[in-house]
């Protein structure tokens, strides 16, 4: 599955032309020590090429319609626009969306525009508009955290109703499609058109540098081989933690086996598995997360990592990853971007499983920052938006997940097989959990606090405890009483 996955990665980009780049940067950067000898994008392309996959739709076209985007933003928050550019600036995501759309537009004879609103005035706008009937856009794209409790009951039209719109094909994240399928009520979802849900999915980054010098052996083995667990990157993180100036004391000032926030007990949370709500037979909301194996899991995480203050930096300052102070740090892909200027490489690894029993791996995606694909129940022109939707995202399978890719990969991506193939892996698992996406029972948030962290400062927060099923007693009641809410809303959501 690795090689097969790889070659395609590469096949891709060698063709697509926004990557052309890669070729000349070849000549100039480093090769991984610890990995197999490494061909070129192009050679690879050249002898794994396989034939572009085609939507299948009508050939029609649309006499210069507008097709009209809505979507958020908040102090530049969203890193990289992969809806709309104006014009290529050598970016290689910018110039991807920007190829990607003239493609579609002079195919379909489209005009495609974009309004963008600041994240707490743009729910209210839709809301509005579709009260007041008004045909304003074709697509609403919006925070992962304000569609589901704001704008499904009233504003999003079921994405099965799009005719033309084959949710099984490969730019579909499947993963989005199966979670946010309830009931057979589908009222957002993602696909390849969408970099930041990927840009806000967790993984972890490690420091080659440090990995290199303190001997701890070859990392993207571990996965390769099942051994990638919460056990041995522990093993691994405290062969780095040192006290580096003998004070007793560890603080910024010293080295870390790991660096992360809060977040890395929901990271950990979904890599091993759990979900706050799955699915019952009717493919119906249910709670999954008050079980004796979660609470076990989540246990063993706080006391084994979290807890421990020589092995975790809780409040690490920006620069300790960067400045060769942690061998691991927990982030989101997105944080890639922020260390293209790192001295020491840096390498990709999915979030470690509980243990080497579990099938598959999982990574979180943050609903305070992804995009989400809906349609309002006013538009007038369905059979544009399922049209330009299905050929949007099934030409930014082949132009734009190539440039996210390399923008990621600190532009190595075409000579790094190891690192497309842990890219492939976290992309492949990205976990949109019903119960984070619905806010249901208000638990995300607490959940989070049971660290300790210094953010705790609301009175209704939990202190530090790693007595899960305790913790889970306070908001037990309220957590069913919003998935039986929610069950109301798709029964009636599906008889509209």
């Amino acid at each position: 599955m690795k090689r097969k996955l790889t070659a395609l990665l590469a096949a891709l980009m060698a063709v697509s032309t926004l990557l052309a780049s890669c070729s000349d940067a070849e000549n100039g950067g480093s090769t991984e020590t610890q990995s197999p000898t490494v061909t070129t994008a192009a050679e690879t392309a050249a002898e794994t090429e396989e034939p572009k996959i085609l939507p299948d739709l009508p050939e029609i076209q649309f006499g210069g319609a507008d097709f009209r985007f809505y979507t958020w933003d908040v102090n530049d928050y969203r890193v990289w626009d992969d809806l709309y550019s104006e014009e290529e600036d050598g970016e290689p995501i910018n110039d991807a969306v920007f190829k990607r759309n003239r493609t579609i537009e002079e195919k379909y004879q489209v005009g495609i525009t974009e309004k963008v609103d600041l994240y707490t005035d743009y729910v209210t706008g839709v809301l509005k508009s579709v009260k007041a009937g008004d045909d304003d856009y074709e697509v609403i794209i919006s925070m992962g955290h304000h569609c589901a409790p704001s704008l499904y009951s009233v504003a999003c039209l079921n994405l099965y109703d799009l005719e033309y719109v084959d949710f099984t094909q490969p730019w579909w994240d499947q993963n989005a499609v199966e979670s946010f399928t309830l009931g057979g009520y589908m009222p957002f979802t993602v696909s390849d058109m969408t970099i930041l849900d990927k840009g806000v999915t967790g993984a972890v980054f490690f420091n080659k540098k440090l990995a290199e010098d303190y001997n701890v052996g070859n990392l993207y083995d571990l996965v390769y081989n099942n051994s990638w667990t919460m056990e041995n990157m522990v093993e691994k993180a405290k062969i780095v933690s040192e006290d580096l100036n003998g004070d007793s004391i560890y603080d910024a000032n010293d080295r870390y086996g790991i660096l992360c926030g809060d977040e890395a007990v929901i990271f950990l949370f979904h890599g091993s598995g759990a979900r706050f709500v799955s699915k019952d037979s009717d493919g119906l909301p249910i709670a999954s997360f008050a079980n004796e194996r979660n609470f076990t899991v989540i246990k063993y995480y706080l006391e084994t990592m979290i807890y421990d203050e020589v092995l975790r930096c809780q409040t690490p300052e920006a620069d300790m990853f960067k400045n060769d102070k942690g061998l691991f740090t927990f982030g989101y892909l997105k944080t890639a971007n922020g260390l293209r200027d790192m001295e020491s490489d840096f390498g990709i690894l999915p979030i470690p499983k509980y243990d080497a029993a579990q099938e598959s791996y999982g990574h979180s995606v943050f609903t305070h920052g992804g995009n989400l694909i809906s349609v309002p129940i006013t538009s007038q022109h369905l059979d544009m938006v399922g049209v330009i939707l299905e050929a949007l995202s099934a030409e930014s399978k082949y132009t734009v997940i190539p440039a996210f890719y390399q923008t990621v990969l600190k532009d190595k991506a075409a000579r790094d097989e190891d690192s497309i193939a842990m890219l492939d892996i976290i992309i492949g698992s990205m976990v949109f959990d019903v119960g984070d996406y619905y806010a249901i029972g208000g638990l995300t948030d607490p959940f989070l606090r049971i660290t300790g962290s210094v953010h705790s400062i609301a009175p209704s927060y939990p202190t530090r405890t790693s007595d899960v099923a305790s913790f889970y007693e306070k908001y037990g009641k309220l957590f069913q009483k919003d998935i039986d809410k929610l069950i109301e809303k798709i029964e009636e959501m599906n008889e509209r």
